[in-house]
């Protein structure tokens, strides 16, 4: 568990730290920038003992976690299509990276055009843009297909003070999905992305009547952990 808020972790938290003991999860507290380290130890004693481990990154997100996303989006075109109701642009949260660089690749491997907007919830555009090129060239290369740069938008307006770190807007996205959509999203991820897509309305991103696809990736463990919902 990387803490990339100082001081933050605390063993009785709720949320997802409830989930993983629930699971019977043996965990490892960082801190920030100690993850790569921790899991190379980590590796080295597992092999010691004889065990093959596998090591899984953060969301999952490398070329083949990626993948996921990628059938997810090949998905969500061939519906659209035998719809007859294609989407206009497709928004959705921009973290670790796996969501959106295999949305990409399986919208773009079905020759989908889309534009599709990844909301960052912890990087500025600069360096999260560089990050989703990457996972979504590797990606990419899985269907035998470029990756174009200009593929990647970026917005990272939501960011705020930083990762977790709450802003006006996701409270405010947050409370508006619940109440006039029925709809929860969790203060970290998914909030900080509605709080995006409400951003893209108000500056007129979409022409009246716009079907936008918004991707809710889940998240709810972590809603009730923030109580209520941060400022």
């Amino acid at each position: 568990l990387e803490e990339r808020v100082a001081g933050s972790y605390s063993p009785e938290a709720g949320g997802n730290n409830y989930v993983f003991g629930l699971l019977g999860a043996k965990t490892q507290v960082v801190p920030l920038g100690g993850v790569d380290a921790a899991v190379a130890a980590l590796m080295e004693e597992l092999k010691a003992a004889g065990a093959t481990p596998y090591y899984i990154p953060g969301g999952g997100s490398n070329a083949l976690g990626a993948l996921g996303y990628a059938r997810a989006a090949i998905s969500v075109v061939e519906e659209a299509r035998k719809a007859g109701r294609p989407f206009d642009a497709v928004v959705l949260c921009s973290g670790s990276g796996g969501t959106h660089a295999g949305m990409l690749t399986g919208m773009r491997a079905c020759g989908d055009q889309t534009k599709v907007y990844g909301v960052s919830v912890r990087f500025d555009a600069a360096k999260q843009k560089s990050r989703i090129e990457a996972q979504y060239k590797e990606c990419a290369k899985l269907f035998g297909n470029e990756a174009p740069e200009e593929d990647v938008v970026i917005i990272d307006s939501q960011v705020g003070p930083g990762y977790s770190l709450p802003t006006p807007e996701m409270r405010s996205a947050v409370e508006a999905f619940a109440k006039l959509e029925g709809i929860l999203l969790d203060p970290v991820y998914t909030g900080k992305g509605a709080a995006g897509l409400l951003q893209l309305v108000r500056e007129g991103a979409f022409q009246p009547g716009a079907r936008v696809l918004f991707l809710h990736t889940g998240g709810a463990p972590s809603l009730f952990h923030y109580q209520p919902v941060p400022e």
